[in-house]
């Protein structure tokens, strides 16, 4: 019976979490990692293959739903094999000779800045110039665009000699984004593939490194009694390295598009840029698969940003935490991913707010939540080429932790019947020329957004970078056959912002990338259109004036008060019991 207790105790304690005043100095900040797994030698189509059946898995993981099993995945693999020998010429087409990608310099650091701007590269003769959106009662143009942001990136090159080089050395590429408060630098691993940052967690503080993940709601760290042999060589939290750590017998477990994880739940301090959340409730795994404990996997845990209803958990996510604890004003989430190619990094994550120095307000689409399970999903209204419409009307899941966008089987070909030297190479995937020069645009609201022809590409299929290339629209069913999946190769063209409390996302313009028909626009001292989105003022989130000791002096009374009340409960429960 005694331990029935303990669990009703440990059942309250998210109701503890206190605000811990955030100190003005030093300004904490998170490096955000962009990490593949190293596969030496595997080939651009197997690992193609391996990234879309991890996304359609993922979609079908978190909407409760069965997942293709593997013989239907192997199924695929057939139709694309047996496509390729029945048809000769696409056989020489995907023919991959038995050596590597060309060898590029060897770069003495594993971080490396191109000499030159390599998105300021010259129009070959008889590319395909800007063409402007046709509307029309039939359908043929960008369906209710009034605006277009445009995109200049340039592939006249072919696939990218930086990118093939950052492939080679898996590089770290740092941020030198101007961070405003809660704000977090991504540092891209390789040639834009996941997200990762650095948490800290415990007492003393140990740091995590963590994939930031807005397409899931659940946080793990490896246990401390997990080991090497199940969870890896990795950080790990437990009562022996924390002091303030406190266990459950609450069993979760995971599954995502690759990989799973099993453990208990646990609460423990955990900060974040610089914000600290006292018994914050998360998961410690006891199981690991491979995908997670393997020796080459960088990570520690996951940081699940999705809303908290997609959690298998039950428990606030850290976005949700920060807001109910007053940490910051609302659960708002302000997303601008970084791109190699671009020369320079300028990725960021803010917590509690967007960053309206990086973004456009007049071009702010406001859109609201779709789905019913927990996704970042909405309206939208077209996806167009050189000014045609190939779909209308259609839904998006918006998900940084996927790096493809994958479109239903019907919509996906009639995309790539638009797209010049397209062909279906079968399994769901289609090639296109690495030197591809179309203007594809995605309409959301009233906007349509340009996909910069560099992130159409995702590996070439020969060393030959000015040859065929991967597209990085791919078909599979997500959910049904309207809804697309569009991760990195998308959202690296706007900026976002959740709003987990009116359930909204905002997509903007880029003001500070270099290709974009927005960049260097002059913030608006408004900011985002209907964005109640700000953080609390620094005179109230820290104590460095004396209105901020006094803010913080009376949320930490209302807090503790809160806690005394709640400690004095559980210890009458506890007493009535022994007597």
């Amino acid at each position: 019976m005694l331990t029935e207790h303990f669990l009703v105790l440990f059942g309250l304690l998210p109701l503890l979490v206190i605000s811990a005043p955030l100190q003005p100095e030093p300004l904490h900040t998170l490096a955000l990692k962009k990490i593949p797994i190293a596969r030496d030698g595997e080939h651009p189509v197997a690992a193609f293959e391996r990234h879309q059946k991890a996304a359609i898995k993922r979609m079908h993981r978190y909407k409760r739903l069965v997942p293709p099993s593997e013989d239907e995945f192997h199924q695929r693999n057939l139709e694309r094999r047996r496509a390729i020998e029945s048809n000769s010429k696409l056989e020489k087409r995907m023919y991959i000779p038995d050596i590597p990608l060309p060898s590029l310099p060897q770069r003495e650091k594993r971080i490396w800045w191109p000499p030159t701007d390599t998105s300021a590269k010259p129009t070959p003769t008889g590319a395909i110039p800007h063409v402007a959106a046709k509307v029309n009662g039939t359908g043929g143009g960008i369906a209710a665009a009034t605006a277009t942001v445009q995109a200049s990136g340039s592939n006249a090159n072919g696939f990218s000699e930086v990118a093939v080089q950052a492939l080679q050395d898996v590089s770290l590429t740092n941020s030198d984004s101007e961070l405003i408060q809660g704000g977090l630098d991504y540092i891209i691993e390789a040639n834009d593939i996941g997200y990762l940052s650095e948490i800290q967690i415990g007492t003393p503080a140990q740091t995590f490194l963590m994939i930031m993940d807005t397409g899931s709601a659940d946080t793990w760290v490896p246990s401390a009694s997990c080991g090497v042999a199940n969870c890896g060589d990795h950080t790990a939290l437990g009562a022996d390295n924390s002091d303030t750590f406190q266990a459950s017998q609450t069993q979760f477990e995971v599954t995502y598009g690759s990989g799973a994880v099993a453990g208990v739940l646990a609460a423990d301090s955990m900060t974040i840029a610089g914000m600290t959340m006292i018994n914050h409730v998360m998961g410690v795994t006891l199981q690991e698969s491979v995908q997670f404990s393997a020796s080459n996997v960088p990570f520690d845990g996951l940081v699940g940003l999705a809303l908290g209803k997609l959690s298998n958990q039950g428990v606030q996510t850290p976005l949700e935490s920060l807001a109910s604890t007053g940490l910051i004003k609302n659960p708002i989430l302000g997303i601008a991913l970084g791109r190699l190619t671009d020369g320079e990094n300028n990725g960021e994550l803010v917590f509690g707010q967007a960053n309206n120095a990086k973004l456009d307000s007049t071009t702010t689409q406001t859109l609201q939540v779709t789905s019913l399970e927990g996704f970042w999903q909405v309206d939208m209204a077209a996806v167009t080429i050189d000014g045609t419409n190939a779909v209308t009307g259609r839904q998006a899941i918006l998900d940084t932790g996927t790096s493809l966008m994958i479109a239903p089987p019907t919509d996906a070909a009639a995309f790539h019947a638009q797209i010049n030297g397209a062909a279906d190479v079968g399994g769901g995937m289609f090639s296109i020329p690495c030197t591809i020069d179309q203007e594809i645009t995605m309409t959301f609201g009233n906007v349509a957004f340009q996909i910069d022809v560099r992130d159409l590409l995702f590996q070439p299929l020969s060393n030959d970078l000015t040859g065929d290339c991967l597209s990085s629209l791919s078909a599979g069913t997500i959910k049904d056959d309207v809804t697309w999946l569009l991760g990195d190769s998308f959202l690296k063209n706007v900026y976002m912002t959740t709003n987990s409390d009116d359930l909204t996302v905002q997509l903007s313009a880029r003001t500070d990338s270099p290709g974009s028909s927005s960049f260097a626009t002059v913030a608006s001292t408004t900011g985002v259109a209907n964005n109640a989105m700000n953080v609390q003022s620094n005179s109230t989130n820290s104590t460095s004036s004396s209105t901020s000791t006094s803010s913080g002096e009376a949320s930490s009374t209302a807090s503790n008060t809160a806690a005394v009340s709640l400690i004095s409960a559980i210890a009458a429960l506890l007493a009535g019991k022994n007597l």
